[in-house]
């Protein structure tokens, strides 16, 4: 077991090393810069903008970062991010003020998205077509971890001095280390099939449109809950757990939320989750304005995590059911910028709740996005039918930043298009030809 996990793990070590370095310190930003301006008294709509502002950059990235990689090589497109978002990393402390915020917010956000564009296709290149789904598996579990972490070391220093920051920019150079001394060859990024945005909401109306909702809620989520823990009177120390629950919710619920999906019709299965979910959170909403035990908040937070979590893999799974399976890589690149654009909605519309209504109101959004999808999802169940067991994609976890996962995925073609083959064909009848969801 040890020998076999050994070979599996060894080739890629030093990429998932790499991994959880930035992703953890990634992870310390994020929760840091809401924690400061909320101390520094800034108006709740303004942190949500300087907080969107992230997931703005990453879209950038999802698109730009692929021609840096092609044109100067992994490891220096990987050390050109790393260090530039280790420098924006120190640079919130020398210019604090919200338009020079939103500007690095944005920077950050291109570069997470190159790093992790780099690492996931040198995983892929590395991987071959029965180990793929372990790497991915693998990945996945570093890259929670290492977000629950980076959330939890928000304690080992007062938010309102530079040390965070500088763990957070110290963290993402350490990333550098294992990648810069790996002697693994760099893989070749071949083209893409392409594949519009028109073509893939008629092959799943339900996938594209659950993936800018997953993107308003975790984008949210991720943007103001933290800020939301200290309006209701969390500590710092408390306001930090409940950001990490919500993390490992998301990995706990993941494979049995993905079993049921699997043998289930997986519309039906998101629906239930996120009615349950959702009425839960909007009745919590009425116990926040009186102060909800802390242990009930943790509870729900994980059940939260885990529902919120899924509803992005789940979204992929059910879009890919109506494709041909060479086309999945295409789709998930456009499903990510969809992600991306809810993501960057979510925490505006949040934030101006809460600084109109007051705390509550945040889970009142978050429900009111989540059982409005979910019924969404029950009446195309209704109209629609269920594709045959054979002809289903099987639901895989999946991280949320990048699309270049998606060549790591089983389900998809591990060699991308043949030589010679035009980058920019176009799907003949990429409509719905398993299920019209």
């Amino acid at each position: 077991m040890t020998e076999r996990l050994g070979g599996l793990l060894g080739p890629v070590k030093s990429l998932l090393g790499g991994t959880v370095f930035f992703m953890a310190g990634n992870s310390l930003l994020g929760i840091v810069l809401p924690l400061r301006m909320e101390a520094s008294d800034y108006p709740v709509a303004l942190i949500g903008a300087i907080m969107a502002a992230y997931y703005m950059g990453l879209a950038f990235g999802g698109f730009g970062a692929k021609h840096v990689i092609l044109r100067i090589g992994h490891i220096r497109a990987f050390s050109t991010f790393a260090a530039l978002a280790a420098v924006t990393c120190l640079a919130y402390d020398f210019f604090f003020n919200p338009a020079a915020w939103v500007v690095l917010r944005i920077i950050n956000g291109f570069c997470i998205a190159g790093m992790t564009s780099s690492i996931e296709s040198w995983l892929n290149d590395r991987s071959d077509n029965e180990t793929r789904g372990r790497v991915l598996g693998y990945y996945m579990l570093g890259f929670y971890l290492a977000i629950a972490l980076g959330q939890t070391l928000v304690n080992i220093a007062p938010v309102d001095t530079s040390a965070p920051l500088m763990i957070a920019a110290a963290l993402i150079v350490l990333s550098l280390v294992p990648v810069a001394l790996t002697r693994l060859g760099e893989p070749n990024l071949r083209a893409l099939r392409m594949l519009g945005v028109r073509d893939l909401y008629r092959a799943s109306p339900v996938g594209v449109i659950g993936a800018g909702v997953a993107g308003i809620l975790i984008g949210s989520f991720y943007a103001m809950g933290v800020v939301f823990a200290r309006q209701i009177g969390l500590g710092v120390t408390e306001a930090a757990m409940f950001m990490s629950v919500v993390v490992l919710g998301g990995l706990g619920f993941q494979v049995p939320i993905g079993m049921l999906a699997d043998r289930f019709d997986r519309r039906i299965v998101m629906s239930c989750i996120l009615i349950a979910v959702g009425t839960s959170w909007g009745l919590l909403s009425n116990f926040t304005a009186n102060g909800a035990p802390v242990p009930v908040l943790m509870a729900m937070a994980l059940m939260f995590g885990g529902a919120i979590s899924s509803v992005y893999p789940l979204c992929v799974a059910q879009t890919f059911d109506g494709l041909d399976r060479k086309y999945y890589v295409a789709a998930s690149g456009r499903l990510l910028m969809i992600y991306s654009i809810g993501a960057t909605i979510g925490p505006l519309l949040a934030a101006t709740l809460m600084a109109i209504y007051g705390p509550s109101s945040f889970f009142l959004f978050e429900s009111a996005v989540a059982v409005t999808y979910a019924l969404f999802v029950l009446f195309r169940v209704a109209s629609g039918g269920r594709p045959a067991a054979e002809g289903r994609a099987k639901f895989i976890p999946l991280p949320d930043i990048s699309a270049m996962v998606m060549r790591l995925d089983p389900r998809t073609e591990p060699d991308g298009p043949p030589p010679g083959a035009d980058p920019d064909q176009r799907p003949k009848g990429a409509g719905p030809t398993r299920l019209p969801d």
